[in-house]
């Protein structure tokens, strides 16, 4: 075995809670695994982790509070500003109200690539069964790209072919050992060509070594194929695309359906969570879940963050997604979607992989090759299980057709909606509108009017300023 040393035990995260420079200090009081099982439990470390609420500057909320689906309805400054600094485009993400400004993304990422490297690297010297070793290095280099594919969509620029070699990404570690140097900014391409080839080899790792792995809390082969859909369709790979949506779906294509919900009752409940968590362990779509809703005490209790009035036009009648997900708060408005406020209001996660989106990929790659009918027929798929199925008598109501999305243009565009309204409130439109061209976006607060230019800088994230005060050669984000 190589001579690495690995911090192993459940003080992990405490001997890292001072460690401020993500990419130059190696974990202390290190134990050496020996095992599969101590791979295993080491490779724990690294998935996404949700940090107390009042620890961190949550950046999966921090860009959802940029889109176009929030609107601040009311705030409650007893809990702070967190919200107002997102959705008024603040210059910076770390700012001194949010919980002294620190930005420990970048840290855990890196942290959680850490751990990734030193199974990736040593897993194959450890003493256990083969097969079982296999899925472990595949499903370690799975995380390893969902952690790459974090930080590039962060801090650096949207996907383009045409500059991808020369626009700055993030810096590429691969190497488990930690050496005292300063770190630079590998392209973005650079980044990219390493997530596909983990997930090519995790993929086929893990899928010629299955190890039935139950848990929603694990990458699987199912997962990892959704992820590769999604990290291909953010680079416009379009046949890639429908390639990992077919064989997500052909491992499983179930979704939620709550169609036998009626339209009239969910009206009249709304927002109170009524039925199963759309997250549920239960539910058969669910393929991976992760994160929490840390920010319940500083988002949702005070009302301030509403769905916008530009997304509720989109829900059609007899759509029970509106109502199912929502919780009203009073006379304050509607609040945070996709969430169930009781029980377990901090417990619930709020991140994760369903089936539908595999679905959504999938027709969005369709239209975009022009494939209409296929596009539709996705879509359709998805919409027979969310609409009340007797709220009209027309049965098929709910469906689209290429009679009435006669051109490329109109297919594409009923495709990101679709999306818009089945993913709201998991933490995707943020990234979307980064690959659809970073659209101009404009909130207004307090008789106050705030715009997102189009390509505006802020839709990339500054680099942490500890990490710049460190590493004197990493460059900056334009401002």
């Amino acid at each position: 075995m190589k001579s690495i040393y690995i911090k192993f035990s459940f003080l992990i995260l405490m001997a890292f809670s001072s460690c401020d420079k993500a990419l130059e200090e190696e974990p202390q009081n290190k134990l050496k695994p020996e095992t599969i099982s101590d791979y295993v439990e080491l490779l724990n470390y690294g998935y996404p982790t949700t940090k107390d609420y009042g620890t961190i500057v949550a950046l999966d909320y921090y860009v959802e509070m940029m889109t176009d689906d929030q609107d601040i309805r009311y705030l409650n400054t007893d809990r702070g500003e967190y919200p107002l600094h997102p959705f008024t485009f603040e210059s910076t993400h770390e700012h001194n109200s949010m919980f002294n400004g620190y930005d420990q993304a970048w840290k855990n990422l890196y942290k959680a690539i850490y751990y990734a490297n030193v199974v990736v690297d040593n897993v194959e010297d450890a003493n256990g069964n083969a097969a079982a070793i296999a899925y472990t290095k595949g499903e370690a280099m799975a995380l390893r790209a969902f952690s790459y594919f974090k930080l590039i969509n962060l801090y650096a620029a949207p996907y383009n072919e045409s500059t991808a070699s020369i626009d700055l990404g993030v810096p590429l570690k691969l190497d488990p050992t930690v050496k005292s140097e300063s770190y630079t900014r590998n392209s973005v391409q650079e980044i990219y060509d390493q997530i596909n080839a983990d997930l090519e080899m995790g993929i086929q790792l893990m899928t010629n070594n299955d190890q039935r792995i139950t848990s929603k809390f694990k990458l699987t082969p199912v997962s990892a194929n959704l992820l590769a859909s999604r990290v291909a369709l953010y680079q416009k790979k379009y046949e890639d695309v429908i390639s990992y949506a077919d064989r997500t779906i052909s491992l499983n294509n179930n979704l939620f359906d709550i169609s036998n919900n009626s339209m009239e009752f969910a009206q009249t409940r709304w927002g109170y969570g009524q039925g199963v968590h759309y997250f549920n362990d239960a539910n058969d779509n669910v393929l991976f879940k992760y994160g929490s809703n840390e920010m319940y005490y500083y988002v949702h209790i005070p009302g301030a963050l509403a769905i916008s009035d530009d997304l509720i036009s989109l829900y059609e009648p007899g759509d029970l997604r509106l109502y199912y997900f929502t919780y009203v708060k009073g006379s304050l408005g509607r609040v945070y979607f996709k969430f169930r406020p009781f029980p377990n209001r901090l417990g619930e996660p709020t991140r994760g992989f369903r089936v539908e989106e595999a679905f959504l990929n999938r027709a969005e790659a369709y239209a975009l090759l022009g494939q209409p009918d296929n596009a539709l027929e996705d879509l359709n798929t998805i919409r027979k299980t969310k609409f009340d199925a007797s709220f009209i008598l027309e049965s098929d109501y709910y469906k689209y057709s290429t009679t009435t999305y006669d051109t490329q243009e109109k297919v594409v565009q009923v495709v990101k909606d679709e999306r818009r309204r089945e993913l709201f409130g998991e933490f995707h439109r943020w990234y979307d509108l980064r690959r659809y061209g970073m659209p101009e976006i404009t909130h207004t607060y307090d008789n106050e009017t705030y715009t997102l230019s189009e390509n505006d800088p802020r839709y990339i994230l500054q680099i942490p300023q500890i990490e710049l005060d460190y590493n004197p050669s990493m460059q900056r984000n334009p401002r």
